[in-house]
Order: C-alpha cells, then sequence, then structure tokens
C-alpha cells in the first residue's frame, strides 16, 4: 500500500502554529527575520534628543485632542530625520484619528520601510495597516499584514490573523466537531 505525504506550506505551517501554540509567538518567514536582524537606523544623539522632544509634544497635543498640532508636531518630527521610523507611526495614527486613511497608509509604509530592527514600531506599524486594508476590504493584504504584527509580538494582530485565516477556522470548526462528538457521542 502507498502512502502518501502530504507537505504543509510555510505559511500554513505558521497559521498552524498560531491556531495550536496561541501563547507562542508565531514562527518567522524570511521578510520577517530580514527586518529583526537588521540594525536600527543610527540616528545621532542629539538628533535623537530632538526628534523625542517633538515627539513627545505631538503626543500630548493629541491626548489634549489636537489632532491637527500632532499632525503638524509629526510632520516636524519626520522633516527634522526623515529615518525616524516613529514619527511616521505616530502621524499615521493621528491621520486614522481624522480617518484620513490614504495619509496614515503612506506613513505606515514608511514606517515600515525605516523600522527595520524596531520590533516595537514594526509591530504597531503593520497591525495599523492591517486594520486599515480590512476596513478597505484588502482581506488577503490585511492578513499578511496582522500575520507580520503578530511575528513582531502584537496580541491583538496575532488573534485578528488567527481568527481571520481561513485555515484557522476550518481547523476550529474540525476541533469544535470533535469535541461535540466527544461530549454528545456519536449520532
Amino acid at each position: 500500500m502507498a502512502s502518501t505525504k502530504t507537505t504543509v506550506s510555510a505559511k500554513d505551517a505558521r497559521i498552524l502554529d498560531m491556531v495550536f501554540n496561541p501563547e507562542g509567538t508565531m514562527l518567522p518567514d524570511k521578510e520577517t527575520e530580514t527586518m529583526l536582524n537588521a540594525e536600527p537606523t543610527v540616528i545621532e544623539a542629539e538628533l535623537l534628543k530632538k526628534v523625542k522632544a517633538l515627539e513627545a509634544e505631538g503626543v500630548l497635543m493629541a491626548e489634549k485632542d489636537d489632532i491637527s498640532g500632532a499632525i503638524t508636531k509629526f510632520t516636524e518630527v519626520i522633516e527634522v530625520c526623515p529615518t525616524y521610523a516613529s514619527g511616521y507611526n505616530n502621524r499615521a495614527q493621528a491621520y486614522r484619528i481624522q480617518e484620513n486613511d490614504e495619509a496614515a497608509l503612506k506613513d505606515l509604509d514608511k514606517a515600515i520601510e525605516n523600522g527595520h530592527g524596531q520590533i516595537d514600531i514594526l509591530k504597531q506599524a503593520y497591525t495599523q495597516r492591517g486594520i486599515i486594508k480590512k476596513l478597505k476590504g484588502d482581506k488577503d493584504g490585511a492578513q499578511v499584514d496582522f500575520e507580520r504584527g503578530a511575528r513582531y509580538g502584537n496580541p491583538v494582530a496575532k488573534a485578528v490573523a488567527v481568527q481571520d485565516n481561513p485555515i484557522s477556522q476550518l481547523c476550529g470548526a474540525m476541533v469544535m466537531e470533535m469535541l461535540n462528538k466527544e461530549m454528545n457521542g456519536p449520532k
């Protein structure tokens, strides 16, 4: 009797890992490994001090519901240091509050582009971008971003990636069916 060998794609292996190991981190893909292993952009100490101070001012403005002022401040951060990923990430959040999704998406792309080696930036940027893509109806693009956000440790992204993945849904349905049969007996 010939045996059939089933292989699972790398993507499916990562999804199955999320389903059956919900407390663990997702298996990284090549892009995630590259981003994690990349050295963060080095910003000179004085410049970093300046952009962090400007960024803190922008965050305070946002907390006081001065979203336009916050955007202006985050724009100043980006003008002073165009490679400072956190500035793009924060401005994207402010744009999202103003429901300017196109501007937010552009900033999230820049945050990801400049965020190599910065896990906190990447997990937030991918998750935010996934949310916007999902709202715009780009289910596949959203799924990819949620999976990447999950790989960097964002719990919201992980929950959504598992919940929205068709393989995960199928596995969940199969587990529920087996549990139901176990509890209620065969019919």
